[in-house]
Parts: C-alpha cells; structure tokens; sequence
C-alpha cells in the first residue's frame, strides 16, 4: 500500500475507533416522578400520613378522600398551563383546606409546610425499578436522575429509593437552572456521568419534557407510557415501553447494538 494511502487509511480507522467510543452506550439517564417513584401511589401513602397528622383537627379523617383530591391538583407533577398557584403545593394546600371539613380554620401555608416536609418521604418506587436499576449497573452502565423540581425533594425522595446507591447523579431544574425540555439540563446531566449526550439514553414519561428533549439535545430515548398522551403532531420515533421490565429490554438491545 502506498505510504501516503497508509496514513489515510490509519487516519480513517482511528476517526472511526472514536466514532464508535463516542456513540457506545454508557449510561442512562431517568426522569424520576412515574418513571422511578409513581407519583399516585406516593400521593395516596402521604395522604394516610395527612390525615393520621390532621386527624383531631378534621372533622371527618377520609384519606381516600385527601388523596383524590391531591391527584386532581397534582396532575401527575405538573401544574396545568396557566395556574394561579406558584408550586404543586400550593395547589394542593388550598383544595385540602378548601375542601376538606375541618374543626377550626387552617393555614394554607401550615399545608404547604406539611408537604413539603414529608411528601418526598411517601415516595413509591414503580414496580420493577430496583431490579432494572441494579441489572443497569450490573452491565456496567451509570446511572443517573433528571428532574423538573425543587433541589431538596428531588433529593429527598431520592434518598427514600432502595437503589439510591447507584445513582451516580440527581439532576433538579432548580440546581441546574433550566426545566426539561431545555437541551442543557440534559447535557449537563451527561457531563456530571462524564459521558456525551451521544453515550445516553434518556428515559421518561412526558413526551415533550422527556423524549422530544432527550432526542434534541443528541441522546437516545425510550417513552415510558401509561401517564401522558403522545401528541399527534410529534412523530412517533422512540421506543416504547408499558413498564420498567419492557425499559430495560429495550436498553439491553441498544447496549448489544452499540
């Protein structure tokens, strides 16, 4: 082979080691309110705690009740377009002393602090998220959380999961100072696993916050659904998965592909 032929040809195989370097999947990215912790289910544990906390002070102590009207208010975390109020709980601490029969008059900002005090710890893991999450790192992949949310609650229920251990990173809007769908909390969240966007994949329920941003920063995605309609007028070009065990056959055929 001609020499000069040989340097291109050397040139050509190293550009293209890179390429493959670069692309193989690393790590994977997850949102974490129905994707890790289901919402619902740790609305309805926080409102056995409500009402065993409220019980002397309610006139009728109906959890069923509470949670049913946090579910309406919570709207599976995220206020709708246009609120009046500046935070889910907020939301939730005016429907409840509203709404709820109470003995004497409450503060709304005494329901406020009550949820944001002991919300994160009712999280509810989602069936399957501790065997998906220690399989994960038991390929050697990362593991790391992206989270539209306060620092402290995204941490705070964090720190109530069982696979806690391996998540390398918990990534909030407050601390990274932009929301999902913004492409730059999903680097960000790549870079703090010392990966590229390209090396992830991100995993998540919404399918503008989650998938339409995870694809436009340069990551792979995979829609978890069951929570969120897929828009019509989003193409549709994503794995889907009904649940956390159908996630991770997913992730095991782009890891084997890659």
């Amino acid at each position: 082979m001609h020499q000069g032929m040989k340097r291109c040809f050397v040139v050509l195989v190293r550009r293209n080691a890179v390429l493959q370097v670069e692309t193989k999947l690393r790590g994977v990215l997850f949102d974490l309110d129905n994707t890790l912790v289901h919402r619902s289910r740790s609305i309805a544990r926080y409102a056995e705690r409500f009402s065993a906390d409220f019980a002397e002070r309610l006139e009728l102590v109906l959890p069923a009740l509470t949670a049913r009207l946090i579910d309406a208010e919570d709207n599976g975390g995220y206020l709708p377009p246009g609120s009046r109020f500046p935070t889910i709980g907020d939301a939730v601490a005016q429907s409840l002393a509203v709404n709820l029969r109470w003995n004497s008059a409450v503060e709304t900002e005494e329901l406020v602090q009550h949820w944001r005090t002991f919300f994160p710890a009712c999280a509810v893991e989602m069936d399957g998220a501790e065997a998906l999450v220690d399989a994960l790192v038991s390929q050697g992949l990362v593991v790391g959380i992206v989270s539209n949310g306060a620092e402290r609650s995204r941490r705070e229920t964090v720190a109530r999961l069982s696979f806690r251990r391996h998540v390398t990173t918990v990534l909030s809007s407050e601390r990274a100072g932009v929301k999902k769908p913004d492409s730059r909390i999903f680097t960000q969240a790549a870079t703090e696993l010392g990966l590229a966007n390209t090396q992830s994949v991100f995993v998540g329920d919404h399918p503008l916050n989650d998938v339409k941003g995870a694809l436009e920063s340069g990551m792979s995605a995979i829609w978890l659904r069951g929570f969120h309609c897929w828009p019509n007028n989003l193409a549709a070009t994503v794995p889907v998965a009904s649940s956390l065990l159908e996630v991770g056959n997913h992730i095991a055929r782009m890891h084997r592909v890659r």
